[in-house]
């Protein structure tokens, strides 16, 4: 077969698939997402990754301490490990507004603090996109800040705070239980 006949089928091959072809599915864009706990305390609705989250677990007795700052609610007994327990609206600044059967302790287990933060309620589980999150706090209450690391965009163009369980057992204020 010449090469001059080679061609021409080669060409007549490549027409009729370059013709027949579909063209390859759109790419998507893939955005990471991040599961979270949500729960609410003084009106904002906050989120902490799950994986800083060791457990989260209803209201249980606590015993007072003596000498100890009025957002320390005392100490629990978590299967054989003592659990500090913190108000944590009362630690921001305000109460809690839930009714006590709602509330639930948020338990974190960070840098060698294992404490629970007593919270209104838990608002379950979900999976955020990374591409969503916001760093810039200027929209945040000055008292929040130093606890978040930033917040996302709620559907309803509010914020979710995201709380930074370092940041807030590294804080000075939060380690300064003991009454002055």
């Amino acid at each position: 077969m010449p090469a001059d006949n080679v061609l021409q089928v080669m060409n007549k091959l490549h027409q009729c698939f370059v013709t027949g072809a579909r063209p390859l599915p759109a790419q998507v864009d893939y955005a990471p997402r991040i599961p979270v706990i949500c729960f609410s305390v003084l009106g904002h609705d906050w989120v902490v990754p799950l994986d800083e989250v060791a457990e989260l677990i209803e209201i249980q007795d606590c015993t007072p301490l003596p000498g100890v700052k009025p957002w320390v609610v005392g100490v629990s007994n978590l299967r054989g490990k003592l659990l500090p327990v913190v108000d944590f609206a009362q630690f921001l600044g305000g109460q809690l507004a839930a009714v006590q059967r709602l509330q639930r302790i948020v338990v974190l287990d960070r840098q060698d603090t294992f404490v629970g933060l007593v919270v209104d309620t838990i608002k379950g589980m979900r999976q955020l996109s990374r591409d969503d999150f916001e760093t810039d706090k200027g929209e945040v209450p000055l008292a929040l800040r130093p606890f978040i690391e930033g917040f996302y965009r709620a559907d309803d163009g509010g914020r979710v705070l995201q709380l930074g369980p370092d940041a807030l057992v590294e804080s000075h204020v939060f380690q300064d239980v003991a009454l002055a």
